[in-house]
């Protein structure tokens, strides 16, 4: 073989070989086929748009921009959908999407960029022209399933903002016909399969017109948007939202609560004190997981045989919680409460974790699997722990939550005055109450984890965890630490984890005893 036909053949395989190995741009609408066209909206991200030289005719039709496919030892036959946001004026998160590129592709998914045409329409709800190109992406996304090497019924989205409104009407839209059929790829469904959605804009009527919630969501004739339709295939979600989000977070709760009434899965997560952005991103990952959309799960431990022992050295004791005769409502079928101590030899802080299990008010105790991993865990990371035993079952005549609200009061109060006499801070103290798990997650329980950790924060010396009112009802609310954030996760059955490795259990403050905690909540927010 000649050295020229070697050369030629080789420039031919790379040409071959290119468009599905380097990032491609391939367009949405068939020339002169794009529905609402308007001559002042563009596609593309504005590290091109505000490039020297960019030119605005070349870049009216919107594109899927398609990144490298995953190595093919980790490959999950799954695809997701990266949407910008930009208050449909722009699509401008360039480092979210790279971010979002970098990390799913290392999972094994396969990731485009889709770029709407902005800025909004004329004439048109802000969103519709967003809505046509995005049901034409998916349709799109859906047909290259074979060549591209994911499974059809395997695609999700990811998004931000003014692209997390547009990724909610294409997930609970999609029934709904913007456009008026171009072609046979217009044939296809046009669904997702799950989404996972950050800090979704002009979710609530007091900022649907594309402005942030001028009541924060709040009011008698707040609502969620009815532009969301949630039709029968309204897919699962992940929501993330900031709590001090000025395009309130109450959108991405309302949205938690209809799928809740449709019974699709879903999960939401708000982070206090944080403003308008992504947070969270390992949590959505965690729920494509716990799903099944990253593949098969690993047959997980169980929670004992996975910490079967102490895994430190810790300083133990034991004592009751009332004065001998001193005990408020006390009834003779109920167990004796007290608390135990265990302090690491090596604290990696002087913080405070008390930690009790659920049991429908009927019984407990601080060896169940819901305590002594979590316990065993934290200890190992040099935090104090102090466990509790409240009395149960429930008592009798009295609410069924009185005598358990008394014991944590008490016990409050209690490792409170001892924790300087023990070399503890008795001002960053922290409870953490498990229940037992809804019943569709019963017969898992004994496999499943999360994780739970105790958080230093400057400043609370005059924080105060007495007399505070704290949400009742179904909701529960935790303390854990995310990076170098403080979450509060107030969703129907709070979720933790232990390590980035488990799986999912549902945890959820026994919330009528857990009043302290609710100032030291509003104070971070």
């Amino acid at each position: 073989m000649s050295p020229v036909f070697k050369r030629s053949l080789s420039l031919l395989f790379l040409l071959c070989w290119l468009p599905l190995a380097a990032q491609e741009r391939e367009y949405l609408w068939p020339d002169g086929q794009m529905p609402d066209r308007q001559p002042h909206q563009i596609a593309a991200m504005t590290s091109e748009s505000r490039a020297p030289g960019f030119d605005a005719d070349t870049h009216r039709i919107p594109y899927l921009e398609w990144f490298p496919a995953p190595a093919d030892s980790v490959a999950k036959q799954t695809c997701m959908i990266l949407i910008s946001g930009g208050s449909y004026e722009c699509c401008c998160d360039m480092h979210l999407i790279d971010y979002w590129r970098d990390e799913l592709t290392k999972l094994g998914v396969q990731c485009v960029n889709f770029v709407y045409r902005t800025p909004r329409p004329h004439s048109l709800p802000i969103y519709q022209t967003a809505w046509e190109d995005g049901q034409r992406a998916v349709r799109m996304v859906r047909s290259e399933a074979a060549r591209r090497g994911y499974d059809p019924e395997n695609i999700g989205v990811i998004s931000m903002s003014a692209g997390s409104h547009l990724a909610l009407l294409l997930a609970t839209g999609s029934l709904t016909r913007t456009y008026e059929r171009v072609d046979d790829l217009d044939t296809l469904p046009c669904h997702l399969n799950w989404a996972i959605v950050n800090a979704p804009a002009y979710v609530t009527t007091d900022g649907e017109a594309g402005t942030p919630a001028t009541r924060e969501g709040y009011g008698m004739d707040v609502s969620l948007s009815s532009v969301f339709p949630f039709d029968a295939k309204t897919c699962p979600m992940s929501l993330h939202h900031g709590g001090a989000d000025p395009y309130s977070p109450n959108g991405s709760t309302l949205v938690y609560r209809q799928l809740r009434r449709m019974g699709v899965p879903a999960e939401l997560h708000l982070y206090p004190g944080k403003g308008h952005g992504a947070y969270g991103f390992e949590r959505g990952v965690e729920f494509m997981r716990q799903m099944g959309y990253l593949g098969s799960i690993e047959t997980p431990e169980s929670l004992m045989d996975r910490f079967p022992e102490d895994l430190v050295p810790t300083t133990y004791s034991k004592e009751a919680i009332w004065p001998e005769g001193s005990m408020p409502d006390a009834q003779e079928h109920q167990c004796e409460p007290y608390i135990e101590w265990y302090i690491p030899e090596h604290r990696t802080t002087d913080a405070i974790q008390i930690i009790y299990s659920g049991g429908a008010y009927v019984g407990n105790g601080p060896e169940s699997f819901e305590v002594t991993p979590a316990r065993r865990y934290l200890n190992a990371k040099g935090i104090p722990v102090v466990t509790m035993k409240y009395r149960t079952p429930r008592p009798k005549g009295l609410a069924k939550h009185t005598s358990a609200w008394q014991d944590l009061q008490r016990a409050i109060r209690v490792v409170r005055s001892e924790a300087a006499e023990k070399g503890l801070d008795p001002v960053p103290l922290f409870c953490v109450g498990t229940r037992n798990v809804l019943p569709r997650f019963r017969s898992k329980a004994d496999q499943l984890i999360r994780q739970i950790r105790s958080i230093e924060v400057p400043g609370l010396a005059n924080h105060t965890l007495e007399n505070c009112p704290f949400s009742g009802g179904d909701f529960g609310r935790s303390l854990v630490e995310h990076d170098d954030r403080v979450c509060v996760f107030s969703i129907e059955t709070a979720k933790y984890y232990l390590d980035e490795k488990t799986q999912l259990i549902d945890f959820g403050i026994l919330h009528n005893i857990a009043r302290g905690l609710s100032k030291i909540i509003r104070e971070w927010q």
